[in-house]
């Protein structure tokens, strides 16, 4: 393929001569001859250069003798995987799969061997589940979705368009609520299900728990990465980016465009606002102002200067009192 027809379909300039061919897509680190190379940042274009490729793909001009230039290199990217490698699913029902009672299946659906799909399922068109997943009674999966292997979907579940769930998720195990008391411990028998708007995905090993009484229910277009979990009664609002070992307590409740990084973790019943970011390891406690950027994570500092620290913070509460 020629650069020029690379740069229409990524919205992007040709600098150089438009007929060069490509062969392939390479890395900044690992660049190789006749491919195309997109490159984020000076970085990757110096590591670039090492293995003379055909062309660049930047987002500032450069001094290389062929290139793409655009205005968002990781959304030519985007655009250029979906066009070049599309993701392909097999189609049919097998026969080593088990389909329940009053199941209504669309077109184009792919059941795998050992899926497990339970009484009065609705299936969209376009539907793929892969071996080994289970899908339980009275759950509903809209059209274009895709159940990689292994995941486990509980009864009840509303799952939409175009969602994305990947391996070893559960989704709709019991909440983790219990009655506490004189009485010792009684578990709280989960009545409510999860929603899963359109265009989500869930990454692997993640868990969503169902609601109590009502719906846990993640917000369309919202990103969940591996290893997430996300507890009862949770409203997780639209276009979120959850990011791997972020933990989510019950009665969350977050806003459009919320970003939490790895391994935040965010107390019951608070409600954080649109368009806030929580910086990586923090704790959230409180209710968080739309529109602004939260953190207290300690980076990692050298062991023994860390201890003299420590030991210093133990002495602050004598230290006030003296300059009372």
């Amino acid at each position: 393929m020629k650069i020029g027809q690379v740069a229409d379909m990524v919205q992007g300039k040709v600098v150089g001569d438009p007929e060069v061919e490509v062969e392939g897509l390479s890395s900044p680190q690992s660049p190789r001859e006749r491919t195309l190379v997109f490159c984020q940042s000076k970085k990757d274009v110096d590591l670039a250069r090492r293995g003379n490729p055909a062309a660049l793909v930047v987002g500032e001009r450069v001094d290389f003798p062929n290139y793409i230039l655009v205005e968002d290199v990781k959304l030519a990217l985007a655009l250029f995987l979906e066009r070049f490698y599309p993701e392909v699913h097999p189609t049919g029902v097998s026969d080593r799969s088990h389909i329940g009672l009053n199941v209504n299946i669309g077109k184009n659906v792919y059941v795998g061997p050992f899926a497990f799909v339970g009484n009065n399922v609705k299936i969209g068109d376009n539907v793929k589940i892969y071996p080994f997943t289970y899908v339980g009674d009275n759950t509903v999966i809209g059209e274009g979705t895709v159940l990689f292997p292994g995941v486990t979907i509980y009864p009840n579940t509303v799952i939409g368009r175009n969602v994305r769930i990947h391996s070893g998720a559960v989704i709709g195990a019991d909440g983790f609520g219990y009655y506490v008391g004189k009485k010792g411990i009684k578990k709280l028998n989960h009545i409510g299900n999860v929603v899963i708007e359109d265009g989500v995905e869930i990454g692997a090993n993640t868990t969503v728990d169902r609601s109590l009484i009502e719906s846990t229910r993640i917000g369309r277009e919202t990103k969940v990465d591996n290893l997430v979990m996300i507890a009862h009664n949770c409203v997780i609002g639209e276009r979120n980016i959850i990011v791997s070992q972020v933990g989510i307590s019950g009665s969350v409740r977050t806003g459009k465009e919320v970003v939490l990084a790895g391994q935040v973790g965010v107390a019951d019943h608070v409600t954080i606002g649109d368009r806030v970011t929580v910086a990586a390891k923090s704790g959230v406690s409180k209710d968080l102002q739309p529109g602004k950027v939260y953190g207290a994570a300690l980076p990692a500092i050298e062991w023994a200067r860390w201890k003299r620290i420590y030991a210093l913070i133990l002495k602050l509460p004598d230290l006030f009192k003296r300059l009372r």
